[in-house]
């Protein structure tokens, strides 16, 4: 997740991103860069739909990045590691 984010803005690497961080709020993503990262995870795990979360995003808990993670660690085959390196 975090290579993902760097990819579509580079300054996060920088910042301490938590589960709690927001994607729009705190890391300042537009609609634009949102829609980049979506992709970016699409390209990386085929065949997940984001738009699922999306929309149960803007119902719940919000557009933070342990929401975004929780759901593709659902999403996703375990076969398929979310994060390289071991980082969340």
């Amino acid at each position: 997740m975090t290579q993902q984010l760097a990819a579509v803005r580079p300054e996060t690497a920088q910042r301490h991103i938590t589960e709690r961080s927001r994607l729009t709020g705190d890391l300042g993503l537009d609609s634009v860069e949102l829609a980049e990262l979506f992709e970016r995870i699409r390209e990386t795990y085929a065949g997940v739909e984001i738009s699922d979360w999306l929309a149960m995003a803007t119902r719940a808990e919000g557009d933070t990045v342990g929401s975004l993670v929780r759901y593709l660690a659902l999403a996703v085959p375990e076969e398929r590691p979310l994060v390289a390196g071991g980082a969340r």
